[in-house]
């Protein structure tokens, strides 16, 4: 990325080698981490970033803003074989000193602009402040929720094969050789869910922990195997636990869960809620189609707390973007006409959905449909109903069109939250 100066001493430009040290310490110390970050940090980081494209902003010497980007797959809807490539965008930082002069404009619209070029037809990111990327088009796509169950809450519903399912308590570092392709195997399936790097594995088992930590916290999880032997379903949690006269009260974090099959959910969640001197389970960014609820004998059991967005998606083709994921709903056509502040995506097409699949062309017809591009954004990965955002004025059309459009763009199951371990 080329240097572009703004006034004296401030540029935007790729970060040298040279530079890294004061890139990291400046994105964690506007995202408030509390421990020094040392030569050792970024040899930790160096392995990562080989593959990632480094920004940062420059107020002479000092690293007063920083981004970060790589091409990533991302599943979309239509299941195993529908996946997009995206511009995965993350570290994202303005110091408090240096905002409000244009800096993170022209890193985001910089990247956003090449990602384009390269063809990469959609951009995503994780929103530390939701208030700022409307802006450059991006729209809330992956939502989460948490659950707190209060314990006892025995199980009155069990799919199929539960039964048959063996739960093992293991150890984090046992999890290794099976949990990356069980991941991989549930992840195709779920729109959102972000592909796990070898690398996130060996740091958050332990095997390759971060500088200044030891790895040695002997952290529970749960395997599922089926009939055959075969790993199933994989549960990492921890204990927060408090005694006072003898009584306890104690909370259990759910940090990970996901299972190839029903049952191997059910069995997880059934071991989870059945623990002694556990007083109750909590467990965030959870799907929003969760089965917990309603496996339980009494679902106010539990209780869901604060939901969240978790992944903005920001189109940057949208013929090659609606041609990609898969389409439920009844056939139908429609003309499309999308508006994009940054003149990057923009445009009008008509859009016909028959058998599960869209093609898209251009056309010059009156729009039957108009958005802004971070709405169709937002709807894209089938989670957050048009219909929803017509309502909200930011979807206009013909409220048969809007509602049909609405009901072919929807997708079960619902899009995913996962960790990334970037």
């Amino acid at each position: 990325m080329e240097a572009v100066n703004a006034g004296e001493h401030l540029e935007v430009r790729a970060v040298e080698p040279d530079d890294q040290l004061a890139w990291l310490r400046a994105s964690r110390r506007t995202f408030l981490h509390p421990k020094t970050v040392t030569p050792e940090h970024v040899e930790h980081r160096r392995t990562a970033w080989a593959g990632q494209r480094l920004t940062g902003a420059f107020d002479g010497d000092r690293v007063v803003g920083t981004y970060r980007s790589w091409d990533w797959p991302l599943p979309v809807p239509g299941g195993p074989g529908h996946e997009l490539l995206t511009d995965h965008v993350s570290s994202v930082t303005v110091a408090p000193t240096h905002r409000r002069r244009g800096l993170l404009t022209r890193m985001i619209t910089a990247d956003l602009r090449a990602a384009k070029d390269r063809g990469v037809p959609m951009a995503h990111l994780v929103a530390g402040e939701a208030p700022i990327y409307g802006r450059y088009g991006f729209g809330p796509a992956v939502s989460g929720q948490t659950l707190e169950v209060r314990l006892p809450a025995p199980l009155a519903h069990l799919p199929a094969g539960a039964q048959d399912v063996r739960v093992e308590l293991v150890e984090d570092a046992d999890l290794r050789a099976e949990a990356p392709g069980l991941f991989a195997a549930v992840a195709v399936s779920r729109p959102g869910a972000v592909r796990r790097p070898e690398r996130y594995w060996d740091e958050v088992l332990g095997l390759a922990p971060a500088p200044g930590e030891d790895g040695t916290d002997l952290r529970p999880a749960l395997l599922a195997r089926d009939a055959t032997g075969a790993a199933v379903g994989v549960a990492r949690y921890r204990t927060r636990e408090k005694w006072e006269g003898m009584r306890h009260d104690t909370t259990l974090e759910v940090s990970d869960l996901f299972a190839a099959t029903p049952a191997a959910q059910a069995a997880l969640w059934q071991h989870l809620v059945s623990l002694d001197i556990v007083d109750r389970l909590r467990v965030t960014e959870r799907p929003l189609d969760d089965p917990l609820p309603h496996l339980l004998a009494d679902p106010r059991r539990a209780l869901a707390g604060e939901g969240s967005d978790h992944f903005w998606a920001r189109l940057l083709d949208v013929p090659a973007a609606l041609a990609a994921r898969g389409w439920l709903g009844p056939p139908g056509a429609c003309v499309l006409e999308v508006h994009d502040a940054l003149g990057l995506a923009g445009g009008r097409w008509r859009l016909e959905v028959a058998d599960g699949r869209a093609s898209v062309e251009a056309s010059t017809a009156t729009a039957g449909v108009a958005c802004d591009l971070g709405a169709l954004s937002a709807a894209y990965l089938g989670e957050t109903p048009l219909v929803a955002l017509a309502a909200a004025g930011r979807v206009r059309g013909e409220p048969a069109s809007v509602a049909r459009l609405s009901a072919q763009l929807a997708w079960q199951p619902t899009t995913w939250p996962t960790h990334t371990g970037f």
